[in-house]
């Protein structure tokens, strides 16, 4: 179990009233809410029309054979719908964006368009995993970057008590953001990448980021919870949020110059907790 595949179960269960109530046959099955991730080959209408018994995927109606190409294709579902079911509606599809960062509106079913509306929201999508070539474009890796120096800059501002009037607005954003877009850099809803498309996201939260790193750099708490490089014990102050120079310990959150920190390197802090962990076992025996 994790946070993602916990997500997408609660997104098909809120699906469910968009289940047809129709009843299946040996020749034909009504279509059930679906994730797919990945586009599918451009349609032969003879094959698969064939292959849907030259049935509605819709509504199961059956015509005959010179009548088939009055059906229309679903981009979303790959099948055939009557004219009753596919009313040429519009809409993103997610295989086409992960797979080719192709946001070309294409002909769905109303079942699909329906269904796609209502996912919309939902944190379905972790490109690092489905597609990760996909960072290559700029906007989008700049995206991820902001959104995990997010992160580790929201348990600096929740704290701080002089955040709340100097950085009000981050501190709105931080409270109304679902936890995931945080908390999981690489997962997207679809809502999502369309703003990071369009350029409006990642403007959104270079924005927010600045404001807040603004607000660490002349403050005095916050300063006062910040790292020294245990490796080199240089007296600068380090944060997790600088990426490309700061090593972030996995286990407890200890930061290092990225140059200090080598794979030999053993973080101190983690050394001291063990240390007193087995110290307080020898001390109840």
């Amino acid at each position: 179990w994790d946070s993602e595949s916990h997500a997408r179960e609660l997104a098909v269960e809120s699906w469910d009233d968009l289940a047809t109530s129709l009843r299946g046959t040996v020749e034909w099955a009504p279509p059930r809410p679906q994730i797919i991730f990945t586009p599918h080959p451009a349609p032969d209408r003879r094959t698969l029309m064939s292959k849907q018994n030259y049935r509605c995927a819709g509504c199961g109606m059956q015509v005959a054979q010179q009548y088939a190409n009055k059906f229309r294709y679903c981009e979303y579902l790959g099948r055939y719908f009557c004219t009753g079911c596919h009313t040429n509606q519009l809409a993103v599809i997610p295989g086409r964006i992960i797979q080719k960062w192709d946001f070309t509106r294409c002909a769905v079913s109303i079942f699909s368009y329906r269904l796609l509306d209502q996912m919309a929201s939902d944190p379905l999508f972790n490109i690092n995993d489905l597609n990760a070539s996909l960072y290559k474009i700029r906007v989008l890796d700049k995206t991820r970057v902001y959104r995990l120096q997010l992160h580790y800059l929201k348990d600096f501002l929740t704290t701080c008590r002089f955040a709340i009037e100097q950085v009000a607005s981050v501190q709105a954003f931080l409270e109304v953001t679902p936890p995931y877009f945080l908390a999981e850099p690489h997962v997207y809803s679809l809502q999502d990448l369309v703003q990071v498309k369009m350029g409006e996201l990642s403007e959104n939260l270079k924005d927010l980021v600045q404001m807040s790193l603004f607000h660490v750099k002349d403050c005095v708490l916050c300063q006062g919870r910040g790292y020294m490089c245990e490796v080199c014990k240089m007296p600068e102050v380090i944060f997790p949020w600088q990426l490309t120079k700061v090593h972030r310990c996995p286990i407890c959150g200890n930061c290092f110059h990225m140059s200090c920190f080598t794979t030999q390197t053993q973080c101190g802090r983690c050394s001291r907790q063990h240390t007193r962990r087995k110290n307080s076992i020898l001390t109840v025996d």
